[in-house]
């Protein structure tokens, strides 16, 4: 079995699902988003993050880096040079560089998630795999997830939805709700703006709907996925699954990601956009709205 790289497990979150919940974030995921607000998410393996705010100038990690670099202008990472080996967080007192991502076991993410075990049984929460895209990981998944389905705790998985079927369909029999990520309608643009085509990406979604609770997500990209022809073509498609979707989230576009992009050296490919008002995602939700499905904006 794969042991993915966890790179973070975000506690006591009224999101991602019902109750309070526990996130687990994988690494590792097919797409490469340009609105992604989690870059580190991205690579399967683990990456050395700059924080530049928080260097003192001390110099420790140029002295233990395999791969020389300077720190001209208080710019701590060179992308080109980088190993990764994450020798630099291990001296860096100040914590100006982090290594985000560690191996983790099916126990050891149980042992962490089972500390809040009263809070879900109080709440109706549960437990939550998001990424990167965690369905690139089933068997992992699978296991942790079937260890609360034991138990009687909500099990949800987050998920783009490019992975082989068979992915889910090791998962699903594990899994009380699935938050389903949809973007864009059209293929070309989708793999324009994502790096992959859709078409399996729908397919998935609509044998998903068919087996377990399944909430839509999309995120409002104000330029990309906004207009009336893709808003009109996701509406129209969700109809086709009418009773099968619980309802769709409409998300609105942040840049919050923006300075995680710069700690790994990497240019935010969105940087003059900017997010759409309340009036905009109003407008949204009211033309999907018109299609028949039930049309949340956040969630």
């Amino acid at each position: 079995m794969t042991h993915p790289y966890v790179f973070d497990i975000q506690k006591f979150s009224v999101h991602d699902g019902p109750g309070i919940r526990t996130i687990i974030f994988l690494k590792g995921c097919p797409m490469k988003c340009q609105w992604c607000a989690n870059p580190e998410s991205q690579q399967s393996g683990p990456e050395v993050m700059a924080h530049p705010d928080k260097c003192i100038g001390c110099g420790k990690c140029s002295e233990v880096c395999e791969s020389p670099f300077d720190l001209r202008g208080n710019q701590l990472r060179e992308e080109s040079n980088c190993k990764n080996c994450g020798a630099c967080a291990k001296v860096c007192y100040a914590g100006a560089r982090t290594l985000t991502g560690r191996k983790m076991t099916v126990q050891e993410v149980i042992a962490e998630a089972d500390k809040d075990m009263i809070f879900y049984k109080q709440s109706g929460g549960g437990v939550t795999f998001s990424g990167g895209e965690a369905m690139l990981y089933p068997e992992f998944v699978s296991q942790v997830t079937a260890h609360y389905k034991e138990l009687g705790i909500s099990t949800a998985v987050e998920t783009c939805g490019d992975v082989p079927w068979e992915n889910f369909e090791a998962v699903i029999p594990n899994l009380e709700l699935v938050l389903f990520d949809l973007k864009l309608m059209d293929s070309r643009l989708h793999e324009k703006y994502t790096g992959r085509p859709n078409e399996r990406i729908l397919e998935n979604l609509r044998r998903t709907a068919k087996q377990v609770e399944t909430i839509v997500r999309m995120p409002i990209i104000p330029t990309i996925n906004d207009d009336d022809e893709n808003i009109k073509a996701v509406g129209t498609f969700l109809e086709s699954l009418k009773g099968k979707v619980k309802e769709i989230h409409i998300l609105p576009y942040h840049n919050y990601g923006m300075s995680k992009y710069q700690g790994l050296g990497k240019a935010y490919p969105l940087k003059d956009l900017r997010a759409p008002d309340s009036t905009h995602m109003e407008r949204i939700q009211n033309k999907l709205r018109k299609h028949g499905v039930e049309v949340v904006i956040g969630g």
